[in-house]
């Protein structure tokens, strides 16, 4: 049985196989959370085809910290009834450095899955789990 498209973007799997990790090291290894495979182990699929690829990442992360910034601003502000300034940064700034490893890596992953010409192949999917 091959893998939802969501299970895999939420597993961090290759968008061609649906089974190979993109990422070396588990999120939990917080000082090489960012060590990206150069080929699917599954597929082979390479997943920085040329210098640059993870480029728009950036913009995906982006949105990540702004939506997470203005949420947590409104929260504050909420809950705390219009607190001084220090609290906002209280708040927001931990949080923003918290969430740095998991923004980095799903911002690559739905890069991949949504803005990448990558299609996913189910005979690969197949051949995987025969392997596995």
């Amino acid at each position: 049985m091959s893998r939802s498209k969501f299970s895999a973007i939420l597993h961090e799997k290759c968008p061609r196989c649906r089974e190979g990790n993109i990422f070396t090291y588990p999120l939990s290894k917080v000082s090489r959370f960012s060590i990206t495979n150069e080929n699917c182990p599954v597929c082979n699929l390479r997943y920085e085809k040329e210098p640059g690829t993870f480029y728009g990442a950036m913009y995906v992360s982006y949105g990540f910290n702004v939506g997470m910034v203005v949420a947590l601003f409104i929260a504050t502000f909420t809950i705390g009834n219009d607190p001084h300034l220090m609290w906002y940064f209280i708040v927001i700034i931990p949080a923003l450095i918290l969430a740095a490893p998991f923004f980095f890596r799903y911002s690559r992953v739905l890069w991949l899955y949504f803005f990448s010409d990558v299609k996913y192949n189910p005979s690969l999917a197949e051949k995987a789990q025969g392997t596995i």
